[in-house]
């Protein structure tokens, strides 16, 4: 039997939403109105590259951006970036230069910008293993080709574009971090919540680092409560990374796009068994 789309989808869970500032309380306002009890507190917070070096980086692969043949961007943040940086230098695009995005958010954001996007995927796990699969990215050799991302992050595309020949450049464009109030945030979170099952939705593997790290910095009473709650995360790879860390409740979505992370959620209110297991987290 299962359950259809409906206002009480969620009824029953409490979720703690972590993502951006700017993102987290729309998504928030979405769980809240399928039943959920959501409370939000960031745990990733974005901000532009600030050094003379890094903005003179940029600036040096904008001005070459009609050099590149394909320019990949990893998010929808990297698209925002990377296009205020092309509006000013190019008011018209260079064309022949094929466009792809890591997920249909990303994809979504080059189309809203006009740009025709070569490939991106709409459904699976919408991550870079996934785009490199694209017939347009397999014989790639000779070409140039950019990245537009934030600092630091997976190395798998361009690695494995320059293995089949192209010759990759990353334009980093801003940086992740944890705020600084993220043990307050998730502290006064606490308070918000009551004692049943907590799920921590998680979007993306730095956002569990933080999770992990911060948690565990918090008094021994806060930090076990959190230990017990289920870890949502977006794929398989991340939750390969959670279990690394300790964790044992986690669920996995198909993808960190909103409708993959519900679906994980709407089969957690259904089937409440997937919210446990043997064991939790060891915090001591």
């Amino acid at each position: 039997m299962t359950r259809s789309a409906g206002a009480d989808t969620l009824t029953g869970l409490q979720v703690l939403v972590t993502r951006p500032e700017a993102q987290a309380e729309a998504w928030a306002d979405t769980l809240r109105a399928l039943g959920a009890h959501a409370v939000v507190a960031p745990l990733l917070t974005l901000s532009p590259v600030s050094t003379p070096e890094a903005k003179q980086a940029i600036k040096q692969c904008i001005l070459d951006f009609d050099l590149y043949q394909k320019a990949i961007f990893v998010s929808q943040n990297a698209v925002a970036y990377a296009f205020e940086w092309l509006e000013d230098y190019w008011p018209q695009l260079p064309i022949r230069i094929e466009y792809y995005g890591v997920g249909e958010r990303t994809g979504r954001a080059l189309e809203a910008y006009g740009v025709p996007v070569t490939a991106w995927q709409s459904d699976g796990a919408m991550n870079s293993e996934a785009l490199l699969a694209a017939p347009e990215l397999q014989s790639v050799a000779g070409e140039r080709i950019v990245i537009f991302r934030g600092v630091g992050g997976r190395g798998v595309l361009a690695e494995t574009l320059r293995e089949r020949g192209a010759r990759v450049d990353y334009c980093e464009l801003y940086q992740r971090q944890c705020p600084d109030d993220a043990a307050t945030q998730l502290t006064q979170a606490l308070t918000e919540l009551n004692e049943t099952p907590l799920v921590v939705a998680l979007h993306s593997g730095e956002t569990l680092e933080n999770f992990h790290q911060v948690s565990r910095a918090l008094p021994s009473a806060q930090a076990r409560r959190l230990a017990r709650g289920t870890l949502l995360v977006p794929g398989e790879r991340v939750a390969q990374q959670a279990r690394a860390l300790g964790y044992t409740r986690v669920l996995t979505a198909e993808n960190a796009t909103d409708p993959g992370m519900l679906a994980a959620l709407e089969r957690a209110a259904i089937d409440p068994t997937l919210l446990q297991t043997d064991g939790t987290h060891d915090c001591d």
